[in-house]
């Protein structure tokens, strides 16, 4: 059960593919990164089935491929009493794969497989805030089936389902004491590892009301993650008798994103785009852990997150008939309460910049890169969950200030026919 928690756990963490801040890895197309994350108004290749399923039906080309990698050198750095710790995190890959074929000229269908949380924030075993957090690793993949419909001239919509498989794992001290005098004896471990399988859908309606302006408009469902006793494995090193294995329920929402798009090819040579992003998060109001076994004390941990909105501005400009430039800026407001704040999901209004290129390398077949940076602001963060039981949260509170940085560089290859 325990297992299933902590997927849920890093999912949220991580934020979901709206495109909620925190540790969330949009990295789903190396030309739409290139661009600010921009997407739901484009129609560039397969790829586009992930920003808006509705595109897919439009693409010039009866196949199209695309894949591609990207490395996360991400750092997260808090300063308290002890001064300035930071993260150790190794690098990740997450990677995409996109293929899509013209059925007809109105019906299209896809295939896309990607990982849109695939990071690890590793604070050491020995920093100030083991008692909330030491590490928490994931591997997510996404696999999307896909169909679009070209209604007519100007209208295509189109729906995809979301099949996510995640592999989580979490570990984090805990504070041992005397039964009889109290005294503190050292720090214990927990340790919580698991996978788990969950369903969604992705809706999208692409217009293009004249040869050079598309406007997109595209949906995400709600996961609700609902975890029953049993599932799971939790081992409390030094505690087994104090607080023996057993079984967890939880309930833990995936948020919902409405995403509005627009693109406008000014001339032959630019393309100018803007995305916008209502995310749902105030449904993520609390992260409770309710144990089977009467002995181990149930945790409740108060999260009260708001929803949020992210703002995408991207432009392409195409040097040569080879040559294709790209160049982003975005603004991501975080969901985060300082009031309940913790180094799971040290989350901050985020500002991110991003320059790339495309390469034709054939007439079918193109090279694609770019360098992605973002950086949050510094965040004073007040006494954390100081309502929380101490199974999982420090009982002392934790304060402090945080700051968050990280590079983000991919590349990738195109091929239509």
């Amino acid at each position: 059960m325990i297992k299933r928690i902590c997927l849920a756990i890093a999912i949220i963490a991580m934020a979901y593919n709206v495109k909620a801040e925190g540790f969330a890895v949009n990295l789903q197309g190396v030309k739409q990164t290139g661009m600010g994350h921009v997407g739901t108004a484009l129609n560039f290749d397969a790829s586009s089935m992930q920003w808006n399923p509705g595109a897919l039906a439009t693409l010039d080309s009866k196949y199209s491929f695309s894949l591609g990698g990207f490395g996360t050198l991400t750092k997260a750095e808090y300063t308290g009493l002890n001064g300035t710790e930071s993260t150790d995190n190794p690098t990740n890959t997450p990677f995409y794969f996109y293929g899509s074929m013209k059925v007809s000229d109105k019906f299209a269908v896809g295939l896309g497989v990607y990982t849109p949380f695939g990071n690890t924030m590793d604070w050491g075993e020995t920093w100030s805030g083991r008692y909330l957090i030491q590490d928490i690793s994931m591997k997510s993949i996404y696999i999307q089936p896909t169909i679009s419909y070209k209604v007519n001239d100007w209208l295509s919509v189109g729906a995809g389902l979301n099949i996510v498989y995640g592999d989580v794992e979490l570990n984090k001290a805990i504070p041992v004491f005397h039964p009889v005098n109290g005294s503190f004896l050292g720090d214990g471990k927990v340790n919580i590892s698991g996978n788990n399988i969950q369903y969604g859908y992705n809706l999208g309606v692409f217009l293009q009301p004249n040869d050079k302006l598309n406007i997109g408009i595209s949906y995400r469902s709600q996961i609700d993650v609902k975890l029953e006793y049993s599932d799971a494995d939790a081992n409390f090193s030094l505690l087994a008798d104090a607080l023996p294995d057993g079984g967890v329920a939880a309930e833990l929402p995936l948020p919902s994103s409405l995403n509005l798009g627009v693109a406008y090819q000014i001339n032959e040579k630019w393309l100018v785009s803007a995305d916008v992003n209502f995310i749902k998060w105030s449904e993520y109001e609390s992260l409770d852990f309710d144990f089977e076994n009467p002995a181990v004390p149930d945790s409740q941990s108060k999260r009260d997150w708001d929803n949020t909105m992210t703002w995408r501005f991207g432009t392409r400009y195409t040097a040569s008939e080879k040559l294709d430039l790209y160049a982003g800026l975005y603004f991501d407001k975080t969901p985060t309460n300082t009031m309940f704040y913790s180094p799971e999901t040290p989350g901050a209004d985020k500002v991110g910049v991003s320059l790339g290129f495309s390469y034709k390398l054939t007439d079918k077949l193109s090279l694609d890169a770019t360098v992605l940076y973002n950086e949050g602001e510094k965040v004073t963060a007040a006494e954390t969950n100081p309502t929380s039981q101490a199974i999982y949260q420090n009982p002392q509170g934790f304060k402090g200030e945080y700051k968050y940085r990280a590079w983000l560089p991919g590349v990738g290859i195109t091929y239509n026919f």
